[in-house]
């Protein structure tokens, strides 16, 4: 038994070595769409030759890669291996050829990265400008979407770094760079609190209140601290927007509870003020992901250097306001 199982490793060995670029990008396209009818149209081949390709690779590696159910094609356990395996390899490319083109003096590259809405602003744009700059030639695609959009993006391969608050992140992502802000209460710039250097959650409570839904990572920072007084809440709206949240208490319809970061433009124009609360709870954490197993590309590199750079102005603009914000490396 022990002879047979060493013949059978160097065998599935060969049968993976045999996985040519074809295979990658068949299977990727199947995987990505779900489907062999999309997937061929996208690729512009025949949904028969793509067929082929994905049961050539089933017999190669002695498994099924795909379920073929009502609702589409979905992976296998062994699909997964066979995913992650593949993601890495074509990551590895892109930084093979930006390597490669880095010799040769060129700056180019493509990055695409997620964020959670918060984000998006002020900061986001300050840290892409400044990349934009310092690497001539890069495309950025840049998108918003929830942690757990980020966290399958990255898992997936199909974005290269991710930033979300708070992110419980499985053990496929490292985290590259962290910040911590404090939470606080978001108001009217003219509103009886707003002149405070801290408020308490019980002083909340005397005013309507707007909630993080359950798809912010904030509803985790908030819940320990609304908790004993849910009797007393008055709340007007729970959701997961941002941009909605800080309308509704410009309108004035209630206070809401966030970090500094995405109110940064309103606060400039003085129609928004925040006050942190006072309560060593009320902090969020702002990390920063990529894939464990990839090698970075340069350009990706660079960006992590000015992601770090950009979370370091955020400290000491902080620490000008006489709030904290520690960056740890």
């Amino acid at each position: 038994m022990h002879e047979e199982q060493k013949m059978r490793g160097p065998v599935r060995s060969q049968h993976m070595m045999r996985l040519h670029a074809r295979c990658i990008l068949y299977f990727n396209a199947v995987r990505d769409h779900g489907s062999i009818r999309e997937a061929a149209r996208q690729l512009n081949v025949t949904p028969s030759a793509l067929t082929r390709q994905i049961a050539q690779m089933e017999d190669e590696i002695g498994a099924p890669l795909f379920d073929r159910l009502p609702g589409g094609m979905v992976l296998t356990a062994v699909g997964e291996i066979v995913a992650r395996h593949i993601v890495t390899v074509m990551q590895d490319a892109v930084r093979t050829d930006e390597q490669i083109a880095a010799l040769a003096g060129m700056r180019g590259g493509r990055i695409s990265l997620m964020t959670v809405e918060g984000i998006a602003g002020d900061l986001m744009a300050r840290l892409l400008t400044r990349m934009t700059r310092t690497w001539p030639g890069i495309d950025l695609q840049a998108d918003t979407g929830s942690p757990r959009r980020i966290v399958a993006a990255l898992s997936g391969g199909t974005t290269d770094l991710g930033i979300a608050f708070s992110l419980d992140a499985p053990d496929d992502l490292r985290r590259v760079a962290v910040a911590r802000f404090p939470v606080g209460v978001v108001m009217p710039a003219d509103h009886p609190l707003a002149g405070r250097q801290s408020v308490r959650i019980e002083e909340c409570l005397d005013y309507r209140l707007i909630l993080p839904s359950e798809s912010l990572s904030l509803h985790q920072v908030m819940e320990p601290m609304l908790h004993p007084w849910r009797d007393r809440l008055d709340v007007v709206l729970e959701t997961g927007s941002i941009e909605l949240t800080n309308r509704m208490v410009a309108a004035g319809v209630g206070l809401a509870f966030q970090s500094r970061l995405a109110l940064e433009f309103d606060i400039s124009r003085g129609a928004l003020a925040h006050v942190p609360l006072d309560d060593p709870r009320a902090v969020t954490d702002l990390g920063v992901y990529v894939r464990e197993a990839r090698w970075l590309p340069p350009a990706l590199e660079r960006l992590i250097v000015e992601v770090r750079e950009a979370l370091r102005e955020q400290e000491e603009a902080g620490r000008v306001r006489g709030r904290e914000a520690v960056v740890v490396k």
